[in-house]
């Protein structure tokens, strides 16, 4: 296994044994493995998938990582 694939699934692991009542998917959106298109209009949102196909393993530990910094900093305000 890629270094990289074991540190995306280690830190899914992670967030899902500190929020057992979340379900796989709903886990996969709340930490930015998944991601809805992006709209323009925010009075018109997009409900499409985006496709993450071409994404690289390194942006998906990045988006991880960054939506984990932001979860924590919402707890501490």
């Amino acid at each position: 296994m890629k270094p990289e694939h074991k540190l995306i699934l280690e830190l899914l692991e992670s967030y899902l044994e500190k929020n057992p009542s979340q379900r796989f998917g709903q886990a996969l959106f709340n930490l930015n493995i998944n991601e809805f298109q992006k709209t323009t209009d925010p009075r018109n949102p997009n409900y499409n998938i985006r496709d993450i196909h071409g994404d690289n393993d390194l942006d998906i530990i990045e988006r991880i990582k960054n939506r984990l910094d932001l979860i924590e900093s919402q707890k501490n305000n």
